[in-house]
Parts: structure tokens; sequence; C-alpha cells
């Protein structure tokens, strides 16, 4: 049987597990295949050069997108190296510095009419002359620009034409890998340098870069220092990784710089970067090959806008993740909602401050979106598990606590259920019981039908005044109920809100009575007034759920439960319906009590106190002197042993208390003669 205290214990256990199960596989992931994070790692660069962006002017570099071919065998091809062709001329008109073409040109043109019989013989004879040769036409327009082209790795595939005319009458050429930069990527890091059998062949960036700066076309070295890798050329140094990889740093201008060769011929271009400024930049090539990608490496190193990742930075980010993910873990899985909210905030803004200081005073790039994205999730899973745990477990605890708490008090419960330790606590509570008198004249008087009727009038009234003062019902029989104060909810004032109840419901089953509530008159029973016997209990008890698998209850087991079950039964003999335990009474020493013959079982004997009002009877002139005779009376009997004397002082308080309190009185006499009669029996027997 499972308590709610290992249940809250358990689900905060998952919660934790699978962060921190979590928190590995992200820390694998980053460290085992970090280009699967390349297009988190594009926004964070992004954010970071977005709030700090670099003022060092530098050329701006055009990218334009060529159209792009047909797919299907249904449509009109689409001669890309015309319209390469006419892009050139169109640019040429701005008088361009440079010209890098990022295409594929091993290969001759499939769409050119003069390739193409068929397409070739359609047309007529007076506009043939108008669709020559692409291939041919594409490597007149270059000679006439300053072009740069894209080359392959191996030096036999260069030589081969189509390609080996283009590069003949190009300016330059630098090395594009296809698979580096296909299908879309938005790889981070730009390769400046790639390895063939022979030598380093450069980027197109970096050859395009090496041609505008004639005093530094030299070789580049790849150099290791303390801080990382640096690609150095005379007096340039450019940070990169062990790869030769360069980190792009994209300016906000970046986006506005990418057209599309349809919107320059037609003169459609509405960006307000065109046109170009003498001396431009231009990058040409297919938006599948992401060409503004060269642009953008271009302009990099143009600016001079070089930003570095540190050889601390990857130990950094994990030492992060794991010392913030490890708290959020932890304070989601044991603390509140608002706490765990505020301090994935907190983290997560730690996180992106400290990326965003190295970024703006060293330009190191720092990765804080992926720590941060981890934080979130790791927040939104333990919030997810106990949201839903917590709900399961809400209606668990709705099921167990609705017949015993009144409606307000089943709302404080449902607030804090995960708190509530149901499997076992020791506390202090004071405990009620009733008890009708003679319970047994009612059964045999009443018929089945009002039996019930009446059983369930006098429950129904109880219960009611328990629930309006707190209470929390144990028991209910036939004959009388059991309930508690000070759980599960924590009450400061149990013992006052115990006592008050049955003082309450001394005063309902009064008027019950006088209104003939039960209709006993009516039924000729005269002598059945009904009488309600109450003890009151404060002790130590081990609260926590009993019963079976298939019935729980939240139930108190103590001394002190027993104790109250035993002065209800003790009323009678006592001489008063409410009895209270001495440590209620030392909690309760303004209220009106009077101590009672002792309750006596066969495992203890305990002292007991007539509760018989509230404040204003205990402080009233007659009551003190009254409790004052009635002190010494029982300090004359139980401390002096003087049974004449305590005979003297009850006939004392009988007539102080003008016959309302001769039950009790009454019960002390008999108490005491038969005490002396017990002696003298025993005194002759010794004769």
């Amino acid at each position: 049987m499972f308590g709610s205290s290992w249940l809250s214990q358990t689900n905060r256990a998952l919660a934790a597990v699978v962060s921190c199960l979590f928190i590995t596989i992200a820390i694998l992931v980053r460290t085992l295949y970090p280009q699967v994070l390349d297009n988190v790692g594009y926004l964070s660069q992004n954010a970071l050069q977005l709030a700090w962006p670099n003022t060092t002017s530098a050329p701006l570099v055009y990218t334009i997108h060529l159209t792009p071919e047909s797919i299907q065998q249904t449509q009109e091809p689409i001669y890309q190296r015309l319209e390469l062709a006419q892009i050139l001329q169109k640019l040429g008109e701005y008088n361009p510095k440079l010209l890098i073409i990022d295409a594929d040109f091993r290969k001759a043109d499939p769409a050119s009419p003069t390739l193409r019989s068929r397409i070739y013989d359609d047309l007529q004879p007076s506009l043939r002359a108008t669709y020559p040769n692409h291939d041919l036409l594409l490597q007149t327009i270059i000679s006439h620009y300053p072009v740069l082209l894209s080359r392959p790795l191996t030096k036999a595939t260069a030589e081969k034409p189509p390609l080996s005319n283009y590069i003949r009458f190009s300016q330059a050429t630098g090395y594009q890998n296809d698979n580096h930069y296909a299908h879309g990527s938005n790889a981070l890091l730009y390769p400046l340098q790639h390895q063939s059998n022979s030598a380093q062949l450069p980027s197109l960036a970096l050859a395009a870069w090496s041609l505008s700066n004639q005093a530094e076309a030299q070789p580049f070295q790849t150099a290791q220092t303390e801080h990382g890798y640096q690609l150095e050329s005379a007096n340039v140094q450019i940070p990169v990784t062990a790869d030769t990889e360069m980190l792009v740093f994209k300016t906000r201008a970046s986006s506005d710089a990418i057209l599309t060769a349809d919107e320059i011929l037609q003169n459609r271009v509405s960006s307000k970067l065109w046109p170009p400024a003498s001396g431009s930049y231009f990058v040409i090539g297919k938006q599948d090959r992401s060409s503004e990608r060269h642009a953008q490496a271009l302009q990099t190193l143009q600016s001079g806008n070089y930003l570095k990742i540190p050889t601390w930075a990857q130990y950094a980010e994990i030492i992060a993740l794991i010392c913030f993910g490890l708290a959020v873990a932890v304070i989601s899985a044991t603390q509140g909602f608002w706490l765990s909210l505020a301090l994935t905030g907190v983290a997560i803004i730690a996180i992106n401050g400290v990326a965003f200081h190295q970024f703006a005073l060293h330009r190191n790039v720092l990765e804080p979106f992926f720590p941060s994205l981890v934080l979130l999730l790791i927040f939104a899973f333990s919030c997810t598990i106990r949201r839903v745990t917590f709900k399961s477990h809400k209606n668990q605890t709705t099921e167990r606590f609705a017949g015993i708490l009144s409606p307000k008090q089943m709302q404080k419960v449902l607030a804090k259920s995960e708190q509530l330790p149901l499997e076992g606590q020791q506390r202090e509570i004071t405990s009620l019981s009733t008890r009708l008198r003679h319970f047994h004249r009612y059964y045999e008087g009443l018929s089945p039908q009002d039996l019930a009727s009446f059983s369930n009038g006098f429950q129904t009234a109880h219960l009611d005044e328990v629930h309006v003062h707190d209470g929390t019902l144990n028991t209910l029989s036939t004959s009388g109920l059991n309930a508690y104060w000070n759980a599960p909810l924590d009450d400061p004032f149990h013992a006052a809100h115990a006592c008050r109840t049955a003082i309450e419901m001394q005063k309902q089953m009064a008027r019950f009575n006088l209104k003939d509530r039960f209709n006993f008159n009516q039924r000729n029973m005269k002598d059945h007034a009904v009488t309600v016997d109450i003890g009151i209990s404060t002790g130590l008890a081990t609260l926590g759920e009993t019963g079976t698998r298939r019935h729980f209850r939240y139930a108190p087991l103590g001394k002190c439960v027993d104790l109250a079950e035993d002065l209800a039964r003790h009323c009678k003999e006592a001489g008063h319906s409410v009895l209270i335990c001495e440590t209620t009474r030392g909690q309760m020493p303004e209220l009106a009590a009077l101590e009672t013959i002792p309750v006596k079982t066969s495992r203890y004997q305990m002292r007991s106190f007539a509760l018989l009002g509230d404040p204003s009877l205990a402080f009233s002139e007659s009551f003190l002197k009254l409790k004052n005779v009635h002190c010494n009376m029982v300090f004359a009997l139980f401390e002096e042993n003087d049974k004449k004397k305590a005979l003297t002082l009850v006939d004392e308080c009988k007539s102080l208390s003008e016959g309302e309190y001769n039950a009790i009185y009454a019960a002390f006499e008999k108490y005491i003669l038969s005490d002396l009669a017990q002696h003298e029996a025993v005194k002759d027997a010794a004769q």
C-alpha cells in the first residue's frame, strides 16, 4: 500500500531521471554529431551578430540566383547558360570588380538549341542566328569581364572541354565542394582551403579575396596557436578550425543583397541596395547550392570581421548544460512550477548573457540556443510528468478524503496533496468521540424506517458541526462518530476547535429535544430525550492510510484516540456529558472545566475534566468560588487521601453550584463512599 509521499517521491524521481537522461542524450549529440545542430547554431550566430552588428565598412557582395532548370519533360527547357551570359552583360554595365560564377560547367549545356537538333530544326532560318551555341556564347562573354570560376578538385577534369575553355578565358579559379553546400545547407563554417593531391586549393571566397588583394596573393599556411588555429599569409591571420574552416559573419544587409537573375534582366529589382556601386562583387549561382554563402564568406574576408570558436567553447557549453540542466531538473522535480520556471529563466538568461558578452568583447562565438533549448525541454518534460502524475494523484486524494473533509478543507488538501505524507506520520491531534447514551432503547422502540431516519438525523447534525470547525471524520457508527483535528491539515488551535464543536453539539441536541426533532412525543416516548456523551483527548497519534488494497482509510492510531472513546463511555459514571483529558485541559485553561472522578480501564487510569462552558462562565464570580472549593476537594481526595474532608467539601460544592452540577458531585460521593466501603471491608478482613 503506497501513500501520497511515496507516490510524490516516485513521480519526482521519474521526472529527475527523465531529465538526466535527456541531458545525457543532448551532450552525446552535441559531442558526436555536431553537424546535426547546424540549424540551431545558425540561429544563434545570427542572433549574436544582429545584437552587435560590426560597423567596419566593406564592399557589398551581391548574390544573383539563376532561374532553376525545368524538372518535367513537358516544360520548355531553361537556357541557363544563355541567361548567365545575359546576366554577365547586364552586370558589366555597372563596372564590377569581380564576377564569381558558382556553376558546374563540366558538361556541355544540354538545353542549347544547337545541341538539340529537334528544337534547332524547328526554328525559322531567320531566328537560328539568334540561338547560337550557349557554351560558345558564354565563353565569349566571360573573356570580356573579370570572372572567377569554380573548378573541380582533379586537374584531369579541369582540362576537359567545355570547362577548360571557360577556365582559359576566366581571370582565376577557385574550388567549390559540391557536397558541402548542396541542398541549401546552412552550415556555419566555410572551408577556405581544400586539400588536393598536389596542393591546397583555395575556395571561391578565398580566391576572390586573394585576387582583389594582390599584396596578399601568396600561399596560406595553417598554424596552431594557444587560442586555436589560424590561416596565415604575410600580415593576415584568419581564425579557422583545424580543417581550415572559417566562421561566416552575416551582416544585416546580406539578405537584401540576394537577388534573382529574372528580376535584374526585367528591371524589377526593388532592393534599396540596387543599382550597385562601381567596383562591386557579384556571386552568380543557384539557390540549391547556397551560393550566398560564398558572398557572405567574401564579405567577412573583406571586412576583417573574423569570428572565433575558442577551444574551450564546447567544454564550457557541456559544463553549463550539466550544471544548469541538473539544477533545473532537481528544482522542477522537487519544487513548485513557478520556482522551477524562474530558475529556468535565470539559467537561460545567464547562458545567453555570457554568450553575448563574449561575442561583443572578444568575437568569441559560443552556442547559447542549444543549451537554452535543452533547459526548456527539461523544464517542460519535468512539469508535464509532474502534472500528469499530480492529476492522477489529485483524483485519488479526492476519492480518499471526499467523505471525511468539508468542501473548504478539501480544496486546501488538493492544493497541497503532494505534500501529504499518507503512509504514516506522528503528530499531536485532538480526538473527539461521541456516543448516544442508552442507544439500545431507540432501536428497540423504533421501527426500522424511524430508526434509520433518527440515526441519519443526529449523525448529519454532528458531522456538520465537525466540518464547520475544520475537523476530520474518522469513523461514523450508528450510535456516534469519531473525529479529529490537526490532520491532514495543520490546525494550531485543534484543541479549541474540538471543544467548541462539543459545546455546539450539546446545544444542538438541547434544541432538538426541546423542539422534539425526532418526534418522540408523538410516539409516546416521553423519557427518550437524546443524550450525547462526548469525550475529547489531545495527544500524539500515528496517522496514515490503513485498511485494505480496495478500501483505503486515512485514520489516526494512538492512545489519545482510545482515551477519547473511554471518556465518552465514562460520561455517565462521571455525571457529565462532555469530558476532556488533562492535556486538553492544559491547552484550554480559559474554558470552564471541573475535574471529575478518574477514568479507569484495564490499561490505564487517567484524570478527566467536565467541560462546562466558555470563558464567560469560567471567569464569573460564582464559578471561581466553586472552582476554588472544588480544587480543594480534589486535593483532599487524591493527594491527602482524606475521604471525610472530601465529603464535607463535596457538600459545600453542591451548595455553591445550586444543584446545577449535582450529577458530578453525586458521582464523587459514590466514588468516595465506595472507596471507604472497600477500605473498611479490607480492614475487617485483616482483623
